[in-house]
């Protein structure tokens, strides 16, 4: 009975209802273990970016992250998408909601990863129009916010390009396996900057339509 009860909350709470949210370059479907091989095949990292970055080294660690958010879903304390390149049909990412506030009306989306070939490309470009159209729009956000490592240089001018305007440093908020204490840097989209926000980056993706290069 508690299971049935479970299952429904899951479907009816809108925060972690399994969903799929299409582009017109990518589909953001619910992670599951049925994207492992085509994830393994795409999205590993060196290992010299693991600690920084957050990367896969082995198809183990995909598993583990895809495990991950199949019970963060269950226990609706985060939701979690795989990145679908529609031409090809390839998994060439994963991403999460997640630190829900769901008083205040605020998430993060992070757990971020995209195979190296797909970096500095509109499909995660667009994966994030999709992500935020989807909490301002549907959930109603106030606010959704992204935490970038303070080394990560690329995604911190990626989340500058989308719109995130930074807020702070928070230090020390990590302790990773080399000893390193990381720093992470905080931004944030808010509701009265999304119109703004989502028109820019529809200018953005209207430009690749005409031209891939210009992205």
């Amino acid at each position: 009975m508690e299971t049935l009860k479970t299952s429904r909350e899951l479907q009816t709470d809108l925060w972690t209802k399994e969903i799929t949210l299409e582009g017109a370059l990518v589909r953001l479907a619910p992670t599951g273990l049925a994207h492992l091989q085509s994830l393994s095949c795409n999205i590993l990292y060196p290992r010299y970016w693991v600690d920084d970055f957050g990367g896969c080294i082995s198809p183990e660690d995909v598993e583990k992250e895809i495990r991950h958010s199949l019970q963060a879903r269950q226990d609706r304390l985060e939701n979690g998408f795989t990145m679908i390149d529609k031409k090809t049909g390839e998994a060439i990412g994963l991403t999460n909601y997640l630190y829900f506030n769901r008083k205040l009306k605020g998430l993060e989306i992070g757990r971020t990863r995209v195979g190296i070939s797909w970096h500095k490309t509109s499909a995660n470009t667009e994966a994030k129009l999709l992500l935020m159209t989807y909490a301002f729009e549907t959930l109603g956000c106030q606010r959704v916010g992204f935490k970038v490592d303070s080394l990560n240089f690329n995604s911190q001018r990626a989340v500058k390009r989308i719109g995130g305007k930074f807020e702070g440093e928070i230090r020390n908020y990590m302790l990773l396996p080399d000893g390193r204490k990381r720093d992470y840097h905080s931004y944030s989209i808010i509701d009265s900057e999304w119109l703004n926000v989502k028109k820019t980056l529809q200018g953005y993706l209207e430009k690749y339509y005409v031209s891939p290069e210009s992205l």
